[in-house]
């Protein structure tokens, strides 16, 4: 029917109690429960096909550093750890990721919408959602691919992912 569907929202946020919505929500889960519940669960729907991930906005301490930039919160979608490290790592996911939306306020009470697009990039994202400002967003990840803070390579993997799907859905317009 034209529809791609889109697990969510990794690295798993069953054990949060806050709403990434309304500001930070943070996991006190060690990567051994990770490993054993929330990743199970995506790997089960990485071998039924999933063609997209959405990573969380989630704070998980026990799977990566949970400071960012001037000492923010590092969420998992900015997590290159969480990012490329578990879920391209680890769990050997080739189809394409997307944030969570960036103008919730886990995000926009940190980080500018500039930061969070790029950052999200750099840790290995290949889709940024909602950005608060899609003009500074858009104009945030141009300077950084000028300026090699990403490379124009890592822009053109994430195309392919987004390919990919597009053209073997039958997206062709």
């Amino acid at each position: 029917q034209g529809v791609v569907g889109c697990l969510k929202h990794f690295p798993g946020i069953g054990s949060t109690t806050s709403d990434t919505h309304n500001g930070l929500a943070y996991t006190n889960r060690t990567v051994e429960e990770f490993r054993a519940e929330e990743f199970q669960v995506f790997k089960a729907g990485m071998d039924a096909g999933a063609k997209m991930i959405m990573v969380g906005h989630v704070t998980a301490e026990g799977l990566a550093t949970a400071q960012g930039e001037a000492g923010a919160p590092l969420p998992a979608s900015m997590s290159e750890a969480i990012i490329t490290g578990y879920l391209r790592g680890e769990l050997g996911y080739q189809g394409v990721i997307i944030t969570d939306a960036l103008n919730m306020s886990a995000i926009s009470e940190y980080y500018s919408s500039e930061q969070a697009a790029v950052m999200a990039l750099k840790a290995g994202c290949d889709m940024v959602l909602m950005p608060e400002n899609f003009l500074q967003a858009y104009a945030g990840v141009l300077n950084a691919v000028v300026d090699g803070t990403i490379s124009e390579e890592r822009i053109n993997d994430s195309l392919r992912r987004i390919y990919r799907i597009k053209y073997g859905a039958g997206f062709n317009d």
